[in-house]
């Protein structure tokens, strides 16, 4: 991420310095402003980059990293080997999962002033990439029972251990999220700090469910007991909402 972060700082420098060459670009504003800003939302924490493209346009390019909030659970683990006396005397134990909201996003955004460089209002045009696992999860068990061919029942599935005891399953978006928004303050200010606000959407698409890399079907999820509820929340969980709040400053 760090590398990341210096390589944009490097580019932006460069366009910078290269506008101060070419007469004429530094009276349209155009890369004659670095600045870089720091942010919480709900993408979690974020780090960027930015640069004027014109007066009425800037350009900002960072990564937001969420913190590995999440929850754990228990789930029954059955077997297919299981001999009476093997175990506890029961054909099922269980197994602690643990399911974490921590990803990586990378994005490249334009602020769009319509009133231009004196008025704060901007228009927020871009993507996000990466970081298209919403939510993972991992259970794990002893790899002394894996000669008994343990799984774990979702629905109409059959989810094996891996040879490490492990069993992994996610939620999955798209990889690259179209992004629009609307806010207030300059990523370049006029002077040196700046606050400013944005609330807005990336476009995900439909949330897909994965266990140990296969996409796993909802309708068969659910079986018989499937009566399209789950399809219909599923269906409408296509946006990512976006607030921000963010402290940047100008370098130059």
């Amino acid at each position: 991420m760090k590398k990341l972060l210096l390589a944009l700082a490097v580019i932006f420098s460069a366009s910078a310095a290269q506008a101060q060459l070419v007469p004429g670009l530094d009276r349209l504003n155009i890369a004659n402003h670095l600045g870089v800003g720091v942010s919480a939302s709900t993408n979690g924490i974020g780090f960027e980059v930015g640069t004027t493209i014109t007066n009425f346009v800037e350009l900002r390019a960072g990564v937001s990293i969420m913190p590995g909030f999440g929850f754990h659970t228990d789930t029954d683990v059955s077997f297919d080997n299981y001999v009476p006396g093997s175990y506890t005397g029961d054909t099922e134990t269980q197994v602690k999962l643990d399911a974490s909201f921590k990803r990586v996003q990378g994005s490249v955004i334009f602020n769009v002033y319509p009133g231009g460089k004196k008025f704060p209002l901007f228009i927020a045009v871009g993507g996000y990439f990466g970081g298209n696992k919403l939510v993972n999860i991992k259970g794990h068990i002893d790899p002394s029972l894996l000669e008994d061919n343990p799984y774990v029942e979702i629905g109409d599935y059959t989810v094996d251990f891996d040879k490490n005891g492990d069993l992994k399953a996610d939620l999955r978006v798209n990889k690259f999220r179209p992004y629009i928004g609307i806010g207030t303050g300059h990523f370049i200010p006029k002077r040196r700090i700046n606050f400013s606000w944005e609330v807005g959407v990336q476009f995900h698409g439909h949330p897909k469910i994965y266990a140990n890399d296969e996409e796993l079907k909802l309708d068969e999820i659910m079986g018989e007991e499937n009566d399209d509820t789950y399809q219909k929340i599923m269906d409408k969980l296509t946006i990512w909402p976006v607030i921000k709040f963010t402290i940047s400053g100008r370098i130059f």
